[in-house]
């Protein structure tokens, strides 16, 4: 019997930086400039099951209503997918403080699973502190 074909890769960045604008969980709308690290890791048969995950870290600069928030985030995903389930997973976290003593603490998990019976179950929790 033939074995079956496993395709695997892993991608890395080092130093990253974008800029952009968006919301800042917690704050509201902000020009964003962040530097991360990531690392991306797939693994998929030839059967089309697969496993994929991610990571990014770094660290942030936001600007918003006049106050600059510096802090840190991490970002992590993973999904496997077979033929008869399906699960992805998300966590993302942000840590900062403001120039005017503000903080900001966020948090987010989100899930989204699709069962061998075709029963979908998600949620997705966020939490400012």
């Amino acid at each position: 019997a033939a074995l079956a074909e496993t395709e695997v890769f892993t991608v890395t960045e080092q130093n990253v930086t974008e800029q952009f604008t968006d919301v800042l969980p917690c704050v509201g709308t902000a020009d964003i400039t962040i530097t991360y690290n990531a690392v991306f890791h797939a693994t998929q048969l030839d059967d089309g099951t697969y496993h994929l995950t991610g990571t990014l870290a770094g660290s942030f600069t936001a600007v918003a209503d006049g106050v600059t928030y510096t802090g840190r985030f991490a970002q992590w995903f993973g999904e496997n997918s077979n033929k008869k389930s399906f699960a992805a997973t998300f966590t993302f976290h942000v840590v900062g403080s403001g120039s005017d003593g503000s903080t900001v603490n966020f948090q987010e998990t989100a899930h989204f699973s699709v069962s061998a019976k075709g029963l979908a179950l998600e949620f997705d929790k966020t939490k400012c502190t």
